[in-house]
């Protein structure tokens, strides 16, 4: 199910760059941002995930299909029919946006929107780096 929500903020990534310069082939009219933070406004019928009044992320990985083997196992973002904010559907630079709840992460309370913005990209980048290391704690990993 999906959730619409009133985006607070929206950083600006390299790649929403390159979607613009037409990089990646023409997305002429296509809503860039994929590093955004926004209030829960609705949320579609099925979603327990998210609730009204919470606030949630914008992320690059929009949705894939759900059923090959890549989203299978825990790979969503090699799907061969990915979705991406920002990208193939419209992002987080706007006023309201559209998410797939399964996929938006909730921003603690007392957090500043703005902080974990970049987290939704970046952050993730690194973070998949880590958890496909195997690092352990005590081991030391350089990023």
């Amino acid at each position: 199910g999906e959730a619409l929500l009133k985006m607070e903020c929206c950083g600006v990534c390299h790649t929403d760059l390159h979607v613009k310069n037409g990089d990646f082939g023409d997305k002429t009219g296509v809503i860039l941002g994929h590093e955004g933070i926004g209030v829960v406004a609705e949320v579609g019928p099925g979603v327990t995930s998210l609730k009204p009044g919470d606030r949630a992320s914008v992320a690059w990985f929009y949705e894939g299909c759900g059923h090959c083997e890549y989203c299978n196992s825990g790979n969503e973002t090699l799907c061969r029919s990915v979705k991406n904010a920002g990208y193939s559907v419209d992002g987080g630079m706007e006023e309201e946006c559209i998410v797939v709840a399964d996929y938006a992460v909730k921003v603690p309370d007392g957090l500043d929107s703005a902080a974990p913005s970049s987290i939704t990209c970046a952050g993730v980048t690194t973070y998949k780096a880590v958890k496909l290391s195997k690092i352990r704690p005590g081991q030391w990993i350089a990023i």
